[in-house]
């Protein structure tokens, strides 16, 4: 079901101006005490990860409580005119989702894990002083031993915070990220009319704000998803679950409800895969909802076909070497066929955009080019002209930590499938939580062997994992749905970028400082997880070492499963096209062998099987009828892991629960 549109008339209130002084300034608010709320939680409170989703927690937190109380407010304070516009509250989340990828395992975490690593845990023992360090600049990487001593054990009386040590390396970091934010970001406003308008993507994870927001200015306190009894019935379930569990952490004897984040994993034998019992992730039930029902059959399809073939190759005792990289998934002959179909998928959808794509470049090179850009956020010329200059820039960087150019330019490849193909699949399939299976870092030692890298290349490699996310795609995919969210904002919707950017830049900062604070106060050691609590910072570094002590050939295992994958995809595209009934979508086969998969499958055939008997029983109407218990679902859920934390901030800090993760 795609997002429905033809309600808006060009009078609507939705129409109205968006990027204003207020919509801006509560976006940047907001991005900035996400950002810091998520390092708290997870650095401070040791609570639940908030961030791991594309339309984060946080934000939905923030964005019900702007529709939800804040704008009643200013219609009892003042008139309906005073409240949010739609168009206003779509501008806020459109930044929102941007700027808040940044915090934690975004881009925080890792970065100032992998930069602080290799001088900090260097010794005699691991020879990272003979391998590493000749390749290190203080541009990239704070150099100083006591400075980090100091960052991972904490400051002695009377000591103060180094940060002069830290200044340049972050400075130069922030470029290069902001420069990966403007060559996402040019990528998807290319790409936006093809799949918007040419191939009608559902854009799931937009249709939420969108349904939410709708009528915020109108005469009514509540906005309509909150006016009928299913909401609140639907929103009372998992808040009340969530309360229950949060008492039984003072009761002992009060049964807790052991089922968040899960209820535990079982296997079909014990050869296959785990399979998560997640039946309460409402998060993702609630995002999967607005999705097209076969692309929500084709994920849990193509999972249990997973299931058979790792079940079957662990039988027969079949298995290729395990990768030395800690977050490529494994099994690495089925993680390699996930992602040989992602980047069929991606040159795919290219080949099919072609002409589109040709159109984009001879209107940023001709004016007088008759092709249209008015709906889109920025000008072609100009989106061409951004996209050519941060990909200089990104390329001249790695070149300039160590890549060689041909390193480099695989590097550049492999990550452009996974940002275009995860952006891709989020604004298709609307998994809210979804990701690559194997790292670029990984595809290009493999794909090219490390025999003919340098050490100094190796080094390039392992100081990348900063922008590794979990193979996530980092901005794009939230860049995506921003975009489509800029199609409803009229008036200088050209900003919405920009703002984007300045979210990200001062999620950036208020992040690293206030990371760097703790550090220093508490002892990064005392953080309970990646980059410094699990050591994974020292696994990457290792795992590289190792390919300069022993360095390998192309893996020829490796490709045969990538093309398998590649062909597989090949298939399931042409059935799709040439068979209009054929039931099965090729994007579940992307998804198959993800790390996050096993524990996304359960929810997403509950949604998949209740939207299904919905269409079944009452067609489109029962469907649109019943948006309010699923939105429901999702208000109820969100507040109630904001329930936990506060909780545990208030009581438990330190001592957290995880209550809620995927």
């Amino acid at each position: 079901m795609a997002i429905q549109t033809d309600y808006i008339t060009e009078t609507d209130p939705l129409r109205e101006k968006g990027l204003t002084v207020r919509s801006v300034g509560i976006a940047l608010g907001a991005v900035v005490f996400i950002n810091l709320w998520v390092t708290y939680a997870e650095t401070v409170v040791h609570a639940s990860r908030l961030n791991l989703s594309f339309f984060q927690l946080t934000l939905m937190a923030v964005f019900v409580l702007l529709v939800a109380a804040v704008n009643p407010l200013l219609k009892v304070l003042g008139s309906q005119h005073r409240a949010f516009s739609p168009s206003e509250l779509l501008a806020i989340a459109a930044i929102g989702m941007v700027g808040c990828v940044v915090p934690a395992s975004g881009v925080t975490g890792f970065l100032i894990g992998v930069i602080s690593t290799p001088i900090y845990f260097a010794t005699p023992e691991n020879r990272w002083g003979e391998f590493y360090h000749p390749n290190l600049d203080s541009w990239v990487v704070p150099i100083d031993p006591e400075a980090l001593r100091m960052f991972y054990e904490g400051l002695p009386p009377g000591a103060s915070m180094p940060w002069e040590v830290w200044l340049m390396p972050l400075l130069w970091w922030a470029s290069f990220i902001v420069a990966v934010f403007a060559l996402s970001a040019s990528m998807m406003v290319i790409l936006r009319k093809q799949w918007a308008e040419h191939e009608k993507l559902v854009y799931p994870l937009v249709a939420v704000p969108l349904e939410m927001a709708q009528d915020a200015r109108s005469k009514r306190l509540l906005p309509g998803f909150m006016q009928g009894k299913l909401f609140w019935i639907m929103a009372a379930i998992p808040f009340l679950l969530f309360l229950w569990n949060s008492l039984s952490w003072f009761y002992p004897l009060m049964p807790g409800i052991g089922i968040f984040p899960h209820a535990g994993k079982f296997n079909f034998t014990r050869y296959s895969p785990h399979v998560y019992l997640e039946p309460l992730n409402l998060f993702t039930i609630g995002f999967a909802y607005f999705a097209n029902t076969q692309v929500l059959f084709s994920v849990w399809f193509f999972f249990l076909l997973h299931v058979v073939e790792g079940g079957i190759f662990n039988r027969l005792g079949y298995q290729i070497a395990k990768s030395t990289d800690s977050f490529s998934a494994d099994p690495p002959t089925e993680a390699y066929q996930c992602f040989g179909a992602l980047a069929c998928l991606v040159v795919w959808r290219l080949w099919v955009a072609r002409h589109h794509l040709r159109d984009v470049f001879l209107k940023a090179f001709r004016k007088a080019y008759p092709a249209d850009d008015s709906r889109e956020v920025l000008a072609y010329r100009t989106v061409v002209f951004v996209f050519l200059v941060s990909l200089s820039f990104v390329l001249f960087w790695l070149c300039h930590i160590g890549m060689d150019i041909t390193t480099a330019l695989v590097f550049l490849g492999a990550l452009s499938i996974i940002y275009i193909g995860l952006a891709r699949v989020v604004s298709e399939a609307g998994m809210v939580y979804s990701g690559a299976t194997v790292t670029p870092q990984a595809f290009v030692m493999d794909m090219r062997g490390t025999e003919v890298m340098s050490a100094g290349s190796l080094t390039g490699i392992a100081l990348s994992y900063s922008i590794v996310d979990y193979m996530r795609g980092l901005f794009t995919p939230g860049v995506a749905q921003s975009i489509k969210m800029g199609e409803l904002i009229q008036g200088n919707r050209r900003a919405l970028l920009f703002w984007a950017g300045i979210s990200v830049l001062l999620g950036l900062a208020a992040s690293v400082f206030y990371t760097l604070h703790l550090g220093y106060s508490h002892g990064a050691y005392n953080f309970p997880r990646f980059p410094f609590f699990s050591g994974d910072p020292k696994g990457i570094y290792g795992s590289t070492l190792v390919m300069m002590h022993t360095p390998k050939a192309p893996d020829g295992e490796r490709m045969v499963f990538f093309a398998i994958g590649a062909g597989l995809m090949a298939l399931l595209t042409f059935l799709r096209y040439r068979f209009p009934g054929w039931p099965l979508h090729p994007i579940g086969l992307t998804l198959s062998a993800a790390d996050n998969t096993g524990h996304l499958v359960m929810p997403v055939f509950i949604a998949w099987a209740c939207k299904s008997v919905i269409m079944a029983v009452g067609g489109v109407n029962l469907y649109r009828r019943s948006k309010p218990a699923f939105l429901g679902l999702l208000v109820g859920y969100t507040a109630g892991v904001v329930l936990s934390f506060l909780i545990d901030a208030l009581w438990w800090p330190g001592e957290g629960h995880l209550v809620h993760y995927w």
